[in-house]
Protein backbone atom coordinates (compact mmCIF):
# COMPACT_ATOMS: atom_id res chain seq x y z
CA UNK A 1 0.00 0.00 0.00
CA UNK A 2 1.38 3.74 -0.34
CA UNK A 3 0.59 6.77 2.16
CA UNK A 4 1.67 9.81 1.67
CA UNK A 5 2.28 12.64 4.26
CA UNK A 6 3.77 16.10 4.62
CA UNK A 7 6.69 15.47 7.41
CA UNK A 8 10.00 16.69 7.02
CA UNK A 9 12.97 16.85 9.89
CA UNK A 10 12.38 14.89 13.15
CA UNK A 11 8.24 14.35 12.66
CA UNK A 12 9.57 12.86 9.22
CA UNK A 13 12.13 10.27 11.10
CA UNK A 14 9.48 9.36 13.92
CA UNK A 15 6.99 9.00 11.26
CA UNK A 16 9.06 6.56 9.12
CA UNK A 17 10.03 5.09 12.60
CA UNK A 18 6.41 4.04 13.30
CA UNK A 19 5.85 2.68 8.92
CA UNK A 20 8.62 0.56 9.33
CA UNK A 21 7.26 -0.81 13.22
CA UNK A 22 4.17 -1.47 11.38
CA UNK A 23 5.39 -3.02 8.43
CA UNK A 24 7.39 -5.61 10.45
CA UNK A 25 4.42 -6.17 12.38
CA UNK A 26 1.85 -7.08 9.95
CA UNK A 27 4.13 -7.75 7.07
CA UNK A 28 2.43 -5.12 5.16
CA UNK A 29 5.03 -3.61 2.48
CA UNK A 30 4.44 0.30 2.99
CA UNK A 31 5.57 2.83 0.00
CA UNK A 32 5.43 6.37 1.91
CA UNK A 33 5.82 9.54 0.20
CA UNK A 34 6.81 12.57 1.74
CA UNK A 35 5.34 16.10 -0.26
CA UNK A 36 6.45 19.88 0.58
CA UNK A 37 3.84 20.97 3.44
CA UNK A 38 1.47 23.37 2.60
CA UNK A 39 -0.87 24.14 -0.14
CA UNK A 40 1.52 22.14 -3.24
CA UNK A 41 0.39 19.18 -1.00
CA UNK A 42 -2.95 19.64 -1.00
CA UNK A 43 -2.86 20.51 -4.29
CA UNK A 44 -1.31 17.38 -5.54
CA UNK A 45 -3.61 15.19 -3.04
CA UNK A 46 -6.71 17.01 -4.84
CA UNK A 47 -5.46 16.15 -8.22
CA UNK A 48 -4.52 12.69 -7.07
CA UNK A 49 -7.86 11.82 -6.04
CA UNK A 50 -9.80 13.07 -9.17
CA UNK A 51 -7.37 11.33 -11.75
CA UNK A 52 -7.97 7.78 -9.84
CA UNK A 53 -4.09 8.05 -8.99
CA UNK A 54 -4.49 8.47 -4.92
CA UNK A 55 -2.65 6.69 -2.98
CA UNK A 56 -4.51 4.47 -0.30
CA UNK A 57 -4.01 6.60 2.58
CA UNK A 58 -2.85 10.11 3.22
CA UNK A 59 -2.33 12.87 6.22
CA UNK A 60 -4.74 15.64 6.25
CA UNK A 61 -4.61 18.21 8.37
CA UNK A 62 -8.92 18.15 10.30
CA UNK A 63 -8.47 21.98 9.42
CA UNK A 64 -8.62 21.05 5.73
CA UNK A 65 -11.35 18.69 5.44
CA UNK A 66 -14.20 20.93 4.66
CA UNK A 67 -12.45 21.84 1.55
CA UNK A 68 -12.31 17.99 0.57
CA UNK A 69 -15.15 15.83 1.84
CA UNK A 70 -17.86 17.84 0.22
CA UNK A 71 -16.46 17.69 -2.98
CA UNK A 72 -16.32 13.53 -3.13
CA UNK A 73 -12.47 13.71 -2.89
CA UNK A 74 -12.17 11.12 0.29
CA UNK A 75 -13.99 8.14 0.95
CA UNK A 76 -15.60 7.60 4.79
CA UNK A 77 -14.40 5.34 6.77
CA UNK A 78 -16.13 1.23 8.08
CA UNK A 79 -16.16 1.56 11.33
CA UNK A 80 -16.58 -1.87 11.73
CA UNK A 81 -13.73 -2.51 10.25
CA UNK A 82 -11.97 0.21 12.46
CA UNK A 83 -13.32 -1.68 15.43
CA UNK A 84 -11.99 -5.07 14.05
CA UNK A 85 -8.43 -3.36 14.34
CA UNK A 86 -9.14 -1.75 17.94
CA UNK A 87 -10.27 1.11 17.11
CA UNK A 88 -13.19 3.01 18.07
CA UNK A 89 -15.04 6.53 18.61
CA UNK A 90 -14.61 6.10 22.74
CA UNK A 91 -10.72 6.17 22.13
CA UNK A 92 -10.41 10.19 21.16
CA UNK A 93 -11.82 13.09 22.82
CA UNK A 94 -15.10 13.69 21.77
CA UNK A 95 -14.43 17.35 20.26
CA UNK A 96 -11.59 16.11 18.06
CA UNK A 97 -13.69 13.12 16.56
CA UNK A 98 -16.98 15.38 15.66
CA UNK A 99 -14.75 16.96 13.54
CA UNK A 100 -13.81 14.26 11.63
CA UNK A 101 -17.28 14.11 10.19
CA UNK A 102 -18.99 15.47 7.23
CA UNK A 103 -22.86 14.77 7.28
CA UNK A 104 -22.46 11.84 9.34
CA UNK A 105 -20.02 9.90 8.11
CA UNK A 106 -16.40 9.42 9.59
CA UNK A 107 -14.00 10.91 7.28
CA UNK A 108 -10.63 11.26 8.97
CA UNK A 109 -8.85 9.25 11.83
CA UNK A 110 -6.65 11.83 14.09
CA UNK A 111 -3.15 11.13 14.97
CA UNK A 112 -2.46 13.84 17.37
CA UNK A 113 -3.68 17.56 18.65
CA UNK A 114 -0.96 20.01 17.86
CA UNK A 115 -2.49 22.82 20.11
CA UNK A 116 -1.03 26.52 20.11
CA UNK A 117 0.15 26.50 24.09
CA UNK A 118 1.93 28.26 26.63
CA UNK A 119 5.71 27.50 27.28
CA UNK A 120 7.86 29.26 30.02
CA UNK A 121 11.17 29.16 31.37
CA UNK A 122 11.19 27.77 35.05
CA UNK A 123 14.00 29.51 36.01
CA UNK A 124 12.57 32.59 35.20
CA UNK A 125 9.31 31.92 36.56
CA UNK A 126 10.67 30.98 39.72
CA UNK A 127 12.88 34.21 39.91
CA UNK A 128 9.64 35.84 39.50
CA UNK A 129 7.71 34.61 41.35
CA UNK A 130 5.04 33.10 39.45
CA UNK A 131 5.03 29.69 40.16
CA UNK A 132 2.59 27.82 42.06
CA UNK A 133 3.81 25.32 45.21
CA UNK A 134 3.85 22.49 42.37
CA UNK A 135 6.10 24.24 39.96
CA UNK A 136 4.03 25.33 37.45
CA UNK A 137 2.47 28.96 36.42
CA UNK A 138 -1.41 28.34 37.46
CA UNK A 139 -2.24 31.95 38.26
CA UNK A 140 -3.58 33.13 34.67
CA UNK A 141 -7.22 33.31 34.60
CA UNK A 142 -7.68 36.69 33.09
CA UNK A 143 -6.10 38.83 30.67
CA UNK A 144 -5.31 41.53 33.33
CA UNK A 145 -3.40 38.09 34.85
CA UNK A 146 -1.95 38.16 31.76
CA UNK A 147 -0.29 41.03 31.64
CA UNK A 148 0.94 40.89 35.55
CA UNK A 149 2.61 37.49 34.35
CA UNK A 150 4.26 39.03 31.77
CA UNK A 151 5.41 42.49 33.63
CA UNK A 152 6.49 40.04 36.72
CA UNK A 153 8.99 37.95 33.93
CA UNK A 154 10.41 41.24 31.99
CA UNK A 155 11.59 42.27 35.60
CA UNK A 156 13.44 39.53 35.75
CA UNK A 157 14.60 39.08 32.23
CA UNK A 158 15.92 43.32 31.81
CA UNK A 159 13.94 42.84 28.46
CA UNK A 160 10.28 41.54 27.79
CA UNK A 161 8.10 38.54 29.42
CA UNK A 162 6.44 37.57 26.02
CA UNK A 163 7.86 36.08 23.22
CA UNK A 164 5.23 35.91 20.39
CA UNK A 165 6.64 35.85 16.41
CA UNK A 166 3.93 37.22 13.87
CA UNK A 167 4.93 39.63 11.65
CA UNK A 168 5.39 38.48 8.19
CA UNK A 169 4.11 35.10 9.36
CA UNK A 170 1.22 33.13 7.77
CA UNK A 171 -0.64 31.80 10.54
CA UNK A 172 0.32 32.66 13.88
CA UNK A 173 -1.96 35.72 14.58
CA UNK A 174 -4.75 33.88 13.07
CA UNK A 175 -4.18 31.24 15.53
CA UNK A 176 -3.84 33.57 18.77
CA UNK A 177 -6.75 35.19 18.25
CA UNK A 178 -9.33 32.52 16.56
CA UNK A 179 -8.50 30.56 20.33
CA UNK A 180 -8.92 33.51 22.15
CA UNK A 181 -11.83 34.85 20.05
CA UNK A 182 -13.49 31.17 21.08
CA UNK A 183 -12.49 31.59 25.31
CA UNK A 184 -14.93 35.12 24.92
CA UNK A 185 -17.74 32.14 23.56
CA UNK A 186 -17.85 34.63 20.78
CA UNK A 187 -20.02 32.81 17.69
CA UNK A 188 -19.82 32.71 14.11
CA UNK A 189 -21.25 32.14 10.68
CA UNK A 190 -20.07 31.24 7.69
CA UNK A 191 -21.38 29.91 5.15
CA UNK A 192 -20.53 29.56 1.50
CA UNK A 193 -22.97 32.42 -0.22
CA UNK A 194 -23.72 34.83 2.75
CA UNK A 195 -22.27 37.32 5.06
CA UNK A 196 -20.46 36.55 7.66
CA UNK A 197 -21.36 36.88 11.30
CA UNK A 198 -18.52 37.51 14.05
CA UNK A 199 -19.51 38.91 17.26
CA UNK A 200 -17.26 41.92 16.71
CA UNK A 201 -17.35 43.33 20.08
CA UNK A 202 -15.54 40.56 21.32
CA UNK A 203 -13.75 40.14 18.81
CA UNK A 204 -12.02 43.57 19.35
CA UNK A 205 -12.12 42.86 22.91
CA UNK A 206 -9.53 40.01 22.32
CA UNK A 207 -7.22 42.58 19.70
CA UNK A 208 -7.58 45.08 22.62
CA UNK A 209 -5.94 42.80 25.01
CA UNK A 210 -3.02 41.41 23.06
CA UNK A 211 -2.07 44.78 21.65
CA UNK A 212 -1.92 46.18 25.25
CA UNK A 213 0.38 43.01 26.14
CA UNK A 214 2.77 44.00 22.49
CA UNK A 215 3.69 47.58 24.60
CA UNK A 216 7.09 46.87 23.93
CA UNK A 217 8.10 46.01 27.64
CA UNK A 218 6.00 42.51 28.30
CA UNK A 219 6.54 41.80 24.49
CA UNK A 220 7.16 43.23 21.39
CA UNK A 221 5.17 44.11 18.56
CA UNK A 222 7.20 43.86 15.76
CA UNK A 223 8.54 40.09 16.44
CA UNK A 224 9.11 37.65 13.76
CA UNK A 225 8.66 34.07 14.41
CA UNK A 226 12.45 33.37 14.51
CA UNK A 227 13.19 36.42 16.40
CA UNK A 228 10.47 34.75 18.77
CA UNK A 229 12.39 31.15 19.36
CA UNK A 230 15.41 33.32 19.17
CA UNK A 231 14.73 35.51 22.43
CA UNK A 232 13.08 33.25 24.52
CA UNK A 233 16.19 30.28 24.03
CA UNK A 234 18.46 32.89 24.91
CA UNK A 235 16.60 34.08 28.14
CA UNK A 236 15.68 37.75 26.95
CA UNK A 237 11.75 36.50 27.90
CA UNK A 238 10.91 33.97 30.50
CA UNK A 239 7.34 32.71 28.04
CA UNK A 240 6.19 32.10 24.84
CA UNK A 241 2.98 31.72 22.48
CA UNK A 242 3.72 29.34 20.47
CA UNK A 243 2.68 25.55 19.15
CA UNK A 244 3.00 22.23 20.01
CA UNK A 245 5.53 21.32 17.20
CA UNK A 246 8.27 23.43 18.92
CA UNK A 247 8.12 21.74 21.76
CA UNK A 248 11.70 19.36 20.76
CA UNK A 249 13.47 22.66 19.94
CA UNK A 250 12.51 24.70 23.16
CA UNK A 251 13.20 21.59 25.29
CA UNK A 252 16.72 21.45 23.53
CA UNK A 253 17.27 24.52 24.32
CA UNK A 254 15.82 24.83 28.25
CA UNK A 255 15.95 22.05 29.92
CA UNK A 256 13.41 23.20 32.31
CA UNK A 257 10.99 24.02 30.18
CA UNK A 258 7.51 24.06 31.47
CA UNK A 259 4.17 24.14 29.80
CA UNK A 260 0.65 24.64 29.69
CA UNK A 261 -2.60 24.99 27.76
CA UNK A 262 -2.86 28.31 26.46
CA UNK A 263 -4.41 29.66 30.07
CA UNK A 264 -8.41 30.55 30.37
CA UNK A 265 -8.43 34.55 30.35
CA UNK A 266 -11.80 35.21 28.75
CA UNK A 267 -13.98 32.60 30.44
CA UNK A 268 -14.38 29.54 28.53
CA UNK A 269 -11.63 26.69 27.96
CA UNK A 270 -10.24 27.10 24.67
CA UNK A 271 -7.24 25.94 22.64
CA UNK A 272 -6.23 26.81 19.10
CA UNK A 273 -5.65 23.57 17.62
CA UNK A 274 -5.04 21.30 14.53
CA UNK A 275 -4.89 17.48 13.62
CA UNK A 276 -2.61 15.58 11.41
CA UNK A 277 -4.98 12.77 10.27
CA UNK A 278 -5.47 10.19 8.18
CA UNK A 279 -8.00 9.97 5.38
CA UNK A 280 -8.86 7.93 2.74
CA UNK A 281 -8.68 9.36 -0.99
CA UNK A 282 -11.14 8.41 -3.47
CA UNK A 283 -10.39 5.32 -5.84
CA UNK A 284 -11.29 4.56 -8.91
CA UNK A 285 -12.08 1.17 -8.36
CA UNK A 286 -12.98 -0.43 -5.51
CA UNK A 287 -10.65 -3.35 -4.10
CA UNK A 288 -11.75 -4.75 -0.69
CA UNK A 289 -8.45 -5.92 0.59
CA UNK A 290 -6.17 -2.77 -0.31
CA UNK A 291 -9.72 -0.72 1.62
CA UNK A 292 -8.90 -3.23 4.48
CA UNK A 293 -5.14 -3.27 4.86
CA UNK A 294 -5.34 1.15 4.82
CA UNK A 295 -7.96 0.42 7.67
CA UNK A 296 -5.05 -1.64 9.33
CA UNK A 297 -2.67 0.43 8.50
CA UNK A 298 -4.00 4.10 10.30
CA UNK A 299 -5.18 1.56 12.95
CA UNK A 300 -1.50 0.35 13.52
CA UNK A 301 -0.24 4.23 13.25
CA UNK A 302 -2.33 5.61 15.77
CA UNK A 303 -1.86 3.45 18.65
CA UNK A 304 2.25 4.17 18.35
CA UNK A 305 0.95 7.53 19.38
CA UNK A 306 3.83 7.45 22.21
CA UNK A 307 6.56 8.14 19.92
CA UNK A 308 4.60 10.37 18.16
CA UNK A 309 4.71 12.41 21.23
CA UNK A 310 8.32 12.52 21.84
CA UNK A 311 7.80 15.42 18.54
CA UNK A 312 5.67 17.23 21.00
CA UNK A 313 2.55 16.39 19.22
CA UNK A 314 -0.67 15.23 21.57
CA UNK A 315 -1.75 11.55 20.76
CA UNK A 316 -4.96 11.34 19.52
CA UNK A 317 -5.45 8.22 20.67
CA UNK A 318 -6.82 8.22 24.49
CA UNK A 319 -4.93 4.89 25.81
CA UNK A 320 -1.32 6.04 24.80
CA UNK A 321 -2.36 9.18 27.19
CA UNK A 322 -3.17 6.45 29.83
CA UNK A 323 -0.09 5.26 29.63
CA UNK A 324 2.51 5.59 32.33
CA UNK A 325 5.27 6.37 29.71
CA UNK A 326 3.32 9.02 28.84
CA UNK A 327 2.44 10.31 31.86
CA UNK A 328 5.82 10.54 32.84
CA UNK A 329 6.79 12.24 29.81
CA UNK A 330 7.33 16.22 30.21
CA UNK A 331 6.56 18.76 29.52
CA UNK A 332 3.66 16.99 27.07
CA UNK A 333 2.05 15.94 29.89
CA UNK A 334 1.63 19.42 30.85
CA UNK A 335 -0.36 20.56 28.32
CA UNK A 336 -2.33 17.60 27.19
CA UNK A 337 -5.31 18.99 28.20
CA UNK A 338 -5.23 21.34 25.55
CA UNK A 339 -6.50 18.54 23.78
CA UNK A 340 -9.08 18.03 25.40
CA UNK A 341 -10.76 22.02 24.31
CA UNK A 342 -9.83 22.27 20.85
CA UNK A 343 -10.91 24.83 18.67
CA UNK A 344 -10.61 24.27 14.87
CA UNK A 345 -10.54 26.81 11.88
CA UNK A 346 -14.22 27.56 10.49
CA UNK A 347 -15.48 24.12 8.86
CA UNK A 348 -15.04 26.05 4.78
CA UNK A 349 -13.40 25.01 2.16
CA UNK A 350 -10.78 27.62 1.62
CA UNK A 351 -10.25 27.63 5.26
CA UNK A 352 -7.08 25.44 7.24
CA UNK A 353 -3.55 24.88 7.99
CA UNK A 354 -1.51 26.88 4.58
CA UNK A 355 -4.38 28.68 3.18
CA UNK A 356 -5.11 31.88 1.98
CA UNK A 357 -7.62 32.29 4.65
CA UNK A 358 -5.20 32.17 7.60
CA UNK A 359 -2.59 34.00 5.38
CA UNK A 360 -4.92 37.34 5.08
CA UNK A 361 -6.21 37.47 8.25
CA UNK A 362 -2.73 36.50 9.94
CA UNK A 363 -1.74 40.25 7.94
CA UNK A 364 -4.33 42.17 9.23
CA UNK A 365 -4.67 41.29 12.83
CA UNK A 366 -0.07 41.34 12.71
CA UNK A 367 -1.14 44.99 11.49
CA UNK A 368 -3.05 45.66 14.25
CA UNK A 369 -0.99 44.79 16.85
CA UNK A 370 1.70 46.51 14.93
CA UNK A 371 -0.48 49.74 15.42
CA UNK A 372 -1.62 50.22 12.03
CA UNK A 373 -5.28 49.32 12.19
CA UNK A 374 -6.65 49.66 15.47
CA UNK A 375 -9.00 46.70 16.47
CA UNK A 376 -12.36 47.86 15.41
CA UNK A 377 -11.06 48.40 11.96
CA UNK A 378 -8.86 45.25 12.20
CA UNK A 379 -12.18 43.34 12.63
CA UNK A 380 -14.04 44.91 9.91
CA UNK A 381 -11.21 44.46 7.63
CA UNK A 382 -10.94 40.97 8.78
CA UNK A 383 -15.31 40.18 8.44
CA UNK A 384 -14.33 41.72 4.54
CA UNK A 385 -11.69 39.32 3.29
CA UNK A 386 -14.09 36.21 4.84
CA UNK A 387 -16.76 37.42 2.97
CA UNK A 388 -14.52 37.75 -0.29
CA UNK A 389 -14.14 34.36 0.33
CA UNK A 390 -17.38 33.13 1.12
CA UNK A 391 -18.48 34.66 -2.16
CA UNK A 392 -16.44 31.89 -4.17
CA UNK A 393 -18.16 28.53 -4.69
CA UNK A 394 -15.75 25.04 -3.31
CA UNK A 395 -13.86 24.53 -6.94
CA UNK A 396 -13.74 20.79 -6.19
Amino acid sequence: MQTWDLFSGSDGISMRSMIANFSNESAVTVRPVTLAWGSPYYTKLAMAASSGKAPDTAIMHLSRLAGFAPGGLLEPYDLELLAEFGVREDDFAPAVWKNCHYEGQLFAIPLDTHPFVVFYNKDIAEKAGVLDGSGAISSITSAEDMIEVGQKLAKVTGKQGVSFGHVLDSAQSWRLFWGLYAQTGGGYTMEVGSPAVLDTAKAAEVLTFLTQMMDGKIALKNQTYAGAIADFTSGTTGLILSGAWEMPALKDAIPNLGAMPMPTMFGTPANYSDSHSYVLPRQVSDDPQRRRTAHQFVAGIIKQGQKWAEAGHIPAYLPVQETPDYQNLHPQVDYAAAGTTPVFDPPVWFSGAGTDFQNQLSQTISACFQGTLDPPAAVASMLEIINKMLSAPNPS
